[in-house]
C-alpha cells in the first residue's frame, strides 16, 4: 500500500517549493512502510499468538467509517473542500456520539478553516472548489485576500 501511494503521488502537482502536493502523501507512505516493517518484524519475534474475535457491531462501525470517508472523497468535486469537509466532520462527530450542536458546528467550521488556511494559503496547495456552492468568496478577509493577492504565505 505504501509503495502504491508513493507511485500514485507522482501525478500530483508540484506546487511551490519542496513541499508540494506530493510531499505529504509520500511522507505518510514512508511512515506506513516503516511501521509496517516494524510490525512485521515484531510478529516474527512474538512467541505468543493472540486470537481476537471481531463482532458484527465492530465490523459495521468500521464499514460505516470507510463508507463515510469514501463518500467524502468522492463528493469533493461537487461540494468543494470547505463545504464537504464541514459536512464530513459534522456527520462524523454525530456518528461518534457528539450531541452538542454548538460544539459540533464550531469544531467542524473551525477545523475546516484552519485546514483551508494552512493548505490553500500558506502551502498554496490547490483544494477542490465547488462549482455549485462558492464558499471561498465568503471566507474571512485575511484568507480571501491571501488567496486573491498571494501576499500571505
Amino acid at each position: 500500500m505504501a509503495v502504491g501511494i508513493f507511485v500514485v503521488s507522482t501525478d500530483l502537482p508540484t506546487g511551490t517549493g519542496e513541499t508540494g502536493a506530493a510531499f505529504y502523501p509520500r511522507v505518510i507512505a514512508v511512515l506506513i512502510a516503516v511501521f509496517a516493517c516494524l510490525q512485521l518484524g515484531r510478529s516474527f519475534y512474538d512467541e505468543g499468538h493472540q486470537v481476537r474475535d471481531v463482532s458484527r457491531q465492530q465490523t459495521r462501525r468500521v464499514v460505516a467509517v470507510v463508507a463515510l470517508v469514501t463518500i467524502y472523497v468522492l463528493s469533493l468535486p461537487w461540494f468543494g473542500f470547505v463545504t464537504g469537509t464541514v459536512l464530513f466532520l459534522i456527520v462524523g462527530m454525530l456518528y461518534s456520539g457528539a450531541r452538542s450542536p454548538i460544539r459540533i458546528g464550531v469544531a467542524a467550521l473551525g477545523l475546516t478553516l484552519v485546514l483551508y488556511y494552512v493548505f490553500a494559503v500558506l502551502l498554496r496547495i490547490p483544494l477542490p472548489e465547488s462549482p455549485f456552492i462558492p464558499v471561498e468568496a465568503a471566507l474571512p478577509g485575511l484568507i480571501h485576500a491571501g488567496l486573491v493577492s498571494g501576499v500571505v504565505g
